[in-house]
C-alpha cells in the first residue's frame, strides 16, 4: 500500500516537472520569436541614426518613425551639434537623406492634438513622417469611435489634410 502511494507521488512529481519544463520552453520560444520579429526595425533605426549623424550632424535622438505609403521611409527627430532641432528622413531604398528643420512645420504633439480635436479617435496607433513628392508629411494611423482603422496624411507645414482614408 505504501509502495503504491510512493509510486503515485513520484509520478505526480514527474508530471509537474514535465509541465514546468514545457512552460519554460514555450516562454523561451516566445521570447526568441519576439526578439527576432523586432530585429528588422532595430536594424533600421540604427542605420537611420547612423546616416543622420553622418550626413545631418545629428547629435541627440528624441524619436524614431517608420512609414510606408508605397515607399518606405525611416525618420528620426533630434538636435544637431549646434542644438538645432531637426527631422532626418531616410528612404529605405537608395538611402536618400532629407533634413527638415523642426521649426518649419508642426510637431508630432501638435499633429496628435489636431487629430484628437478633429477626429476624436478612440486610439492613435502611430504617427510618422514621410515624403510625398519630396515634401514632408505626417501620416497618422488611428481607430475611430467605431474601432475602424483610419489613415490621415497631413501637411507638415500647415496640418491640412492631404489624404484621408476612413473605416477600413
Amino acid at each position: 500500500m505504501q509502495r503504491q502511494r510512493r509510486i503515485k507521488k513520484q509520478s505526480k512529481v514527474k508530471v509537474s516537472w514535465i509541465i514546468t519544463l514545457v512552460i519554460l520552453i514555450l516562454l523561451f520560444a516566445g521570447f526568441v520569436v519576439l526578439h527576432e520579429a523586432q530585429k528588422p526595425m532595430v536594424t533600421a533605426k540604427n542605420q537611420t541614426v547612423t546616416l543622420a549623424k553622418k550626413y545631418a550632424g545629428l547629435k541627440t535622438v528624441e524619436a524614431f518613425y517608420a512609414s510606408n505609403l508605397g515607399k518606405t521611409y525611416y525618420s528620426v527627430a533630434g538636435t544637431t551639434n549646434k542644438r538645432k532641432p531637426i527631422y532626418v528622413i531616410v528612404a529605405k531604398k537608395g538611402g536618400n537623406v532629407t533634413v527638415v528643420d523642426q521649426s518649419s512645420g508642426l510637431s508630432e504633439q501638435r499633429i496628435r492634438s489636431l487629430i484628437v480635436q478633429t477626429k476624436q479617435p478612440k486610439k492613435i496607433n502611430s504617427i510618422s513622417l514621410t515624403l510625398i513628392k519630396n515634401k514632408p508629411y505626417w501620416v497618422v494611423s488611428y481607430l475611430n469611435s467605431k474601432s475602424n482603422l483610419c489613415y490621415a496624411t497631413l501637411s507638415f507645414k500647415t496640418g491640412t489634410v492631404k489624404k484621408l482614408i476612413e473605416n477600413i
